[in-house]
């Protein structure tokens, strides 16, 4: 089980793993997944909807919309 008073997280789930990151971030209050079709090991890199959504996260802990596909 999680700790109780988690922050929002944002997850980011590729190729078909993306299920599997909303399952975890559910138990997560106001967390969201951002879904990408493609490989994940570069999607900051080679995705500007991603690497956008991230850094708001990471800067001004915006989240982006729930199921957000980039």
């Amino acid at each position: 089980p999680l700790p109780k008073g988690l922050p929002p997280i944002l997850g980011a789930g590729a190729w078909g793993e993306s299920d599997a990151v909303e399952r975890v971030l559910s138990a997560v209050p106001g967390s969201a997944t951002i879904h990408h079709d493609g490989p994940g090991h570069t999607l900051y890199g080679n995705n500007s909807c991603a690497r956008d959504h991230i850094n708001s996260y990471f800067t001004d802990r915006t989240m982006p919309p729930q199921k957000t596909k980039c």
